[in-house]
């Protein structure tokens, strides 16, 4: 079985990584904070002191990074995959970032003969544990198809969209959706609970018709029970990604109407310090006193 390189071991790549492992693929991690990445050590995961060394001692290299900050810093940094990465070599990045920087990446380490698969996911950190993730892969046909089985490990469904930046162009839009129906679950849980109807009985109701999303499954109850305890599914975290939402949707001349009053509302509550919460708690900017901010922000991806 290929050796893998795994960097970016946070929420959603740790639980990724650990199916690796069980799978019986040897790992090599990088964390700049090795204590992220103690439980895969302990089974048997080595440490690479940096992105160079981590791609030099693997067959395949798995990314799930946080933002296109950390993804340039580990591609494309002075002691970044670049600096190792060699001919034939398959480069998984399951991070959400813009497509133009998925394929800057994808285009420097061609240079090197290395080849890159954008293949962001969807379906929550409960997923990845249980491998019931959905990628949306963008790459060369032949690399998607040497890729299968290695995502197999987490994923249950492998969809190639296109060419490199396809698989993120999907994802934004997914994420498009996902901002609008939490905003609307919002609303709803705030309606819900002004009228003092039981959470239970609408839930039941709601989710029986035309009505019915996953986030209103998810973020009813949630919302109703406020709970202040960050999450892999943050306010600030869905408000950074729809930054590229919004660069897509400009790029091509697509003035968007429901999209942009759900953004605000994440704005709102990021900028006065509650981007930590639960993305459930976005039903909190319709109090009075809205979310206090948190003492911690989401820990870093890798």
């Amino acid at each position: 079985m290929p050796r893998v390189g795994f960097v970016g071991a946070g929420v959603m790549g740790l639980p990724m990584a650990r199916r690796l492992q069980d799978a019986g693929h040897s790992l090599i991690v990088y964390a700049r904070t090795p204590a992220k990445v103690a439980a895969l050590l302990e089974a048997g995961a080595e440490l690479a002191d940096s992105p160079a060394q981590l791609a030099e001692g693997s067959d395949v290299i798995v990314g799930c990074l946080l933002d296109e900050k950390a993804a340039r810093e580990i591609y494309l940094g002075e002691r970044g995959i670049i600096q190792a990465v060699r001919s034939g070599q398959l480069v998984i990045e399951h991070a959400t970032i813009a497509p133009r920087v998925a394929r800057e990446i994808a285009d420097r380490l061609a240079s090197r003969g290395a080849n890159l698969i954008d293949a962001p996911v969807t379906g929550g950190p409960q997923a990845a544990v249980t491998g019931q993730l959905t990628c949306m892969a963008g790459g060369g046909r032949e690399h998607i198809a040497a890729a299968r089985d290695l995502l197999a490990t987490y994923c249950r469904d492998v969809v190639h969209v296109g060419p490199i930046g396809r698989g993120l162009e999907l994802k934004l839009v997914n994420q498009l959706l996902v901002t609008v129906h939490v905003a609307a679950a919002a609303e709803a849980a705030t309606m819900i609970e002004r009228l003092h109807i039981p959470a239970d009985v609408a839930k039941t109701v709601l989710m029986s018709g035309w009505a019915a999303s996953a986030m209103l499954d998810y973020c009813l109850p949630a919302a109703l029970t406020p709970d202040a305890t960050p999450s892999g599914a943050t306010i600030g975290g869905l408000a950074a990604v729809q930054d590229a939402v919004a660069d897509l949707a400009s790029a091509h001349d697509l003035s968007l109407r429901v999209f942009p009053a759900a953004r605000d509302a994440f704005a709102l509550l990021t900028a006065a310090g509650a981007g930590a919460q639960d993305i459930a708690q976005l039903a909190r900017i319709y109090d009075h006193e809205p979310l206090a901010p948190t003492p911690s922000s989401p820990a870093e991806a890798y």
